[in-house]
């Protein structure tokens, strides 16, 4: 009976520890709906940028997807245009004006991607990485994204980089040269400051991927995660203290991207 008992403990035992140390189930699912025309390897090339950007978060960091994401990949600008105007409900005239201006753009969960010009494709698959990217922001912050938008974009585009160099679309340093090599032609750079609101300034998104590598030099990928998290109850300035340990003036104040 003892024996008995025994291995009855350790039963129940092995069981709440595997559900205290199980990963939580997701419940969110991918749909990437590929446009006729794609080419083979346009398609390809998506479909590991895609994996790459869950993998990033899920397998690395443990952050698994809770909603549907739709994908829609396009062949060319006309094919963009049409999809804007069939998944987003806009008229020909203003998803014309979108498709003209824009390579990418995520609403609602619904993700639209031209990925016509194969000259430009890296490009297109870094867009493709950053609006996935807001829509994890979205999704860790309850949609309380703030009002500081040179971190939205800071984030999206340090963390689109770190994930087109690791799956090999370009090498380690690539974006950070980029950026710096864009700043270095420009007579001044946006103050960190007058991007709370606008991201409209030249430079506005070299500037803020600088500055938000620096902090992920300072406090590494998961303090990025941290401050969204911190925004479903807090002020930004409160979030961005509690993530990186510093006041969002100050550094706002310090920062240089040089």
């Amino acid at each position: 009976m003892k024996t008995k008992s025994l291995l009855l403990n350790l039963a129940v035992c092995f069981l709440l520890l595997n559900v205290c140390i199980s990963p939580p189930a997701f419940g969110g699912r991918i749909d990437l709906i590929v446009g006729h025309g794609v080419d083979k390897e346009a398609e390809a090339q998506a479909r590991a940028t895609v994996d790459g950007v869950f993998n990033f978060f899920q397998k690395t960091y443990g952050i698994g997807l809770q909603k549907d994401i739709r994908i829609n990949l396009s062949c060319d600008k006309h094919s963009y245009k049409k999809a804007i105007m069939s998944e987003y409900g806009r008229s020909e005239a203003s998803a014309a004006r979108t498709a003209n201006r824009s390579v990418g753009l995520q609403l609602g969960g619904t993700l639209l991607v031209d990925l016509g010009d194969s000259s430009r494709r890296n490009f297109k698959l870094f867009t493709l990485c950053h609006e996935i990217v807001h829509f994890y922001q979205a999704q860790e912050s309850q949609d309380k994204h703030g009002s500081i938008d040179w971190i939205c974009e800071g984030v999206a585009e340090v963390l689109a980089a770190h994930i087109m160099e690791t799956v090999g679309k370009q090498s380690p340093g690539y974006w950070k040269e980029y950026w710096r090599e864009g700043l270095k032609d420009a007579r001044d750079w946006p103050r960190l400051e007058n991007l709370h609101s606008s991201m409209g300034a030249p430079f506005a998104y070299d500037t803020s991927a600088l500055a938000v590598l620096t902090l992920v030099e300072w406090r590494g990928y998961p303090a990025l995660f941290a401050y969204f998290r911190n925004l479903k109850n807090s002020s930004p300035e409160d979030a961005f203290y509690r993530a990186f340990g510093t006041r969002l003036s100050d550094f706002e104040k310090q920062f240089k991207p040089f």
